[in-house]
């Protein structure tokens, strides 16, 4: 049976759902917190026993447990396979590539240099003209000024008063194109500032990209020089192979004599720990989204709440109060976060049962918080706020 709630108790019930998601929410990152460290650390022991492992195989292939070296041999033609492929591309477009690259960038630099060296001297050029027009302008100021002086003394200045004025006008033209040539000059000095930050800024930026493509160059030559050896590619390729089947054992082996199956052993306790920490990893990762979404969704719908609250304040004239029917299963959804939340407290405890996570995660996922319920539960929220306010619309 639906509830009766005033959108002021609406609007605190989803304040309440909100922050008890928010809750939920900060358990799983201290959950997801504990899972990155143990799997870094499970990470590592898997990695060391790995390597340890292959190496030892490598070395003693007939003193290896039929199964595994059954299934070695069954991998290492599917390695040469895959060898022989990357050999060709290696030879045919990834080494010729990057030579083309080093070798380009390389000639990008040689023409940022000669740019440089080009534009130097014609800047010099120019700089070296209008220093010229310069001396000489200042020379014919100075020739004006002392023509202007001599003719205005006491005596004469009403006689050459005409000249005067035009030697004035003489001088004041000259003085626009010194202000226009110093302006010029200027402006070389400054295309040369630039053009120098410029060349010495591009320079850097092209070594660096030529250092990384030599490097990338040099990789991939020695990489095809080490596969077009006969003799290394199938080592490579046994120990490639021995590397993928022991990664992937995940079943034990019959307790025996050998000293290898306790490693083999080993090997896959790590194997399905390290699986589990990545499911874990990627469950946590899910839920906190999906959690996210929820809360975000429960703003949303509280955001609509206060815009019809504000509605009917400003026009409660002819707005009357009314009651939303909050559904049942609205209520019920909303009741279960508390529940959650206890079940992702202990992140000590989960952090290292990864497995017990992730069953969590599916049986919640599987039920109350699936994709058609969370849908459901915002659909009748809406659809209440909707039937709450039907008769403001006539």
């Amino acid at each position: 049976m639906p509830t009766k709630m005033s959108f002021d108790g609406l609007h605190d019930f989803i304040a309440k759902a909100r922050q008890e998601v928010e809750a939920v929410l900060r358990e799983l990152s201290e959950v997801q917190f504990q899972f990155v460290s143990a799997h870094q650390e499970s990470k590592a022991q898997h990695d060391a026993t790995l390597n340890e492992l292959s190496a030892q195989a490598a070395l003693a292939m007939d003193a290896l447990p039929a199964d595994a070296r059954k299934a070695i041999d069954e991998r290492v033609g599917l390695e040469r396979d895959l060898l022989e492929k990357r050999r060709q591309e290696l030879l045919t477009s990834t080494v010729p590539k990057a030579e083309t690259m080093a070798d380009d960038l390389l000639t990008q630099a040689q023409r940022a240099t000669d740019k440089v060296r080009k534009l130097n001297p014609q800047l010099d050029a120019r700089e070296e003209r209008l220093k010229a027009e310069r001396a000489q302008m200042e020379a014919e100021l100075k020739r004006l000024n002392a023509e202007i002086k001599r003719l205005s003394g006491c005596l004469t200045i009403f006689i050459n008063f005409f000249k005067v004025g035009q030697l004035d006008k003489q001088r004041h033209k000259l003085m626009g194109q010194m202000e226009a040539n110093a302006r010029e000059l200027q402006e070389v000095r400054q295309e040369w500032a630039k053009s120098s930050t410029d060349y010495q800024a591009e320079q850097v930026k092209l070594q660096q990209q030529w250092q990384q493509a030599s490097v990338e160059a040099a990789g991939a030559r020695e990489e095809l020089a080490q596969l077009n050896d006969d003799d290394k590619r199938a080592q490579l390729a046994l120990r490639r192979a021995i590397f993928y089947v022991f990664d992937n054992w995940k079943t034990p082996l019959p307790a025996g004599s050998n000293p290898l199956v306790e490693e083999i052993n080993r090997m896959v306790q790590l194997n399905i720990r390290t699986d589990e920490y990545q499911e874990g990893l990627g469950k946590v990762a899910g839920l906190i989204a999906l959690l996210g979404g929820v809360s975000q969704g429960l703003q949303s719908v509280d955001q609509s709440v206060a815009a019809l609250m504000s509605e009917q304040s400003m026009h409660s004239a002819y707005l009357s109060p009314v009651d939303v029917q909050v559904d049942e299963e609205v209520l019920q959804f909303n009741a279960r976060w508390d529940g959650l939340r206890s079940k992702v407290k202990d992140e000590k405890a989960l952090g290292k049962q990864p497995a017990q996570f992730s069953a969590l995660f599916d049986s919640e996922l599987g039920g109350w918080l699936a994709e058609k319920n969370i849908k459901r539960m915002f659909d009748l929220m809406g659809g209440s706020l909707t039937a709450a306010t039907q008769d403001w619309k006539g």
